[in-house]
């Protein structure tokens, strides 16, 4: 029971992060969280610990806990590390995929299309579901474990981002050519469109003049 409660708060606090109801250097204070999810203090400063590991937290002695302030450098890093990682899954993804799956994936390509540009959460939620299933598509195998656990940057880094109608085309556009590499079986193709993608989100968030990131980094001028 106790990990279960564990894994809640951490999961709650994680989610929150991401979905930018933390903002960015936001104090996270123990017995409000606790509060909300209906533990003690104990699993919500468990779920601190795990969620610092992870890089979206820092701990405070003496002072609880805020929200991860990321560089442009970091932003530019982690997508460098899920470029790869991603091109791998996205190759590996051709063994498994069936015409199930890459019909899905095509509708996923087709909402993200017909979503406007400035809809920043359902534009975020329809990209994630579109890498979230090419993970499912490989299973839960080491390669994909790693590629999970690597960090999705939080929403309030990607306001500007989705904002731009020519960004969210060029996503399309990336995602429909990974679709197509899977669809003829080829896992080169399929990983050379993942890791230019992914290399080319990171470089547009790092770029977007509204982003903490690009904020901390004009600051550091």
């Amino acid at each position: 029971m106790a990990t279960t409660t564990n894994e809640g708060a951490v999961e709650f606090i994680r989610s929150a992060i991401l979905r930018g109801v933390y903002a960015p250097g936001e104090r996270l204070k123990e017995f409000e969280i606790a509060e909300r999810t209906g533990t003690s203090r104990t699993p919500v400063r468990e779920a601190f610990r795990v969620l610092e590991a992870e890089g979206l937290i820092e701990l405070l002695p003496g002072r609880g806990a805020r929200v991860r302030v990321y560089s442009a450098e970091d932003v530019a890093i982690i997508h460098e590390i899920r470029s790869v990682l991603e091109g791998k899954v996205a190759k590996r993804a051709v063994m498994h995929v069936s015409n199930s799956h890459l019909v899905a994936l095509e509708a996923s390509c087709d909402r993200l299309e017909a979503l406007p540009a400035g809809a920043v959460a359902e534009c975020d939620e329809e990209n994630q579901f579109f890498h979230g299933l090419i993970f499912d598509v490989v299973g839960n195998d080491r390669l994909t474990h790693i590629a999970r656990r690597q960090l999705e940057v939080p929403l309030p880094y990607k306001q500007g981002y989705w904002g731009s109608e020519e960004v969210k085309q060029s996503s399309v556009t990336a995602h429909r050519e990974v679709c197509a590499a899977l669809r003829a079986g080829d896992g080169d193709a399929a990983e050379d469109a993942m890791r230019r993608h992914v290399l080319a989100a990171g470089a547009g968030l790092t770029q977007d003049s509204s982003s903490p990131a690009s904020a901390l980094a004009a600051s550091a001028r």
